[in-house]
């Protein structure tokens, strides 16, 4: 019996759903049924877990969804310090028991998850609002556009690499002796990563770090990588990078505003 038939019957209508949740290459996968589900050779584990009607509208802020859960679902832990550095998105796939095939029913990505007690309320926003993004991001301003390290920067993240291990944390701050091997400040503007998961660098001074949120798993003894950081001025991108030929900002824009009205000389 195919889906639209057993979707449209009175009585032969069981649905359940499949949730796919995906941040790079980590993947959660559940389900609303009573029962382990296997689709396209990944195992579907049974949860709690209610889904909010999809609406149908023209406009795209309506056609999300919310999820709500209990507080402890890995999904919602990974917003419970900080937003991941990511996009986590999610596939929701439909089906029918007794039957074979599967609709992908929605596609999105979650947005942001409020906690209220013991349950927890993962809020998703359809795949259609990256319509609404912009599609241009170059200004004109005087530091860098660029973000450190990416494709428009061109620097190789490797050659300004730090690796240590941790001797203190307390609160945003980290403390260890690898710090010591670079000048103050040449960390600030860069990041920390434990376990491939990054955090921004706001302060460096002598030993320590302070970190721009909390990072799962840092503990004494534990192993990092930090990397330098920028202040997308063109100078530290030369004297620093050695990268000027990719600065991405307009250092010569006259400081001076030629249409307030005053003489400009």
């Amino acid at each position: 019996m195919s889906y639209l038939t057993q979707e449209s019957s009175v009585g032969a209508a069981s649905p359940v759903e499949l949730y796919r949740f995906a941040l790079g290459q980590q993947v959660w996968t559940v389900t609303s049924g009573r029962e382990v589900l296997i689709y396209q050779n990944e195992p579907y584990q049974p949860v709690v877990i209610r889904r909010s009607a999809i609406e149908q509208s023209p406009e795209f802020a309506r056609n999300g969804i919310d999820l709500d859960c209990a507080r402890d679902f890995a999904v919602a832990q990974l917003f419970a310090a900080a937003r991941p550095n990511g996009v986590v998105s999610l596939t929701v796939f439909r089906n029918h028991l007794g039957d074979d095939e599967f609709i992908t029913w929605w596609k999105g990505r979650v947005a942001s998850v409020v906690w209220s007690g013991s349950l927890a309320k993962i809020r998703c926003e359809s795949i259609f609002t990256a319509l609404k993004r912009p599609g241009l991001r170059a200004h004109y301003q005087t530091g860098c556009r660029h973000a450190l390290f990416d494709a428009g920067c061109g620097v190789n993240n490797q050659t300004f690499l730090l690796t240590g291990t941790v001797a203190a944390v307390s609160g945003l701050t980290v403390r260890s002796s690898a710090f010591l091997s670079r000048p103050a400040g040449w960390l600030t503007g860069g990041y920390l990563r434990v376990a491939g998961v990054p955090r921004m660098i706001l302060a460096h001074s002598g030993n320590s770090v302070t970190l721009s949120a909390l990072l799962s798993g840092l503990a004494v003894g534990v192993a990092f990588e930090a990397f330098a950081g920028c202040d997308r001025t063109l100078a530290t991108c030369q004297a620093k990078f050695g990268n000027a030929i990719n600065f991405g900002g307009f250092p010569w824009i006259p400081a001076k505003n030629p249409f307030t009205g005053d003489a400009i000389v």
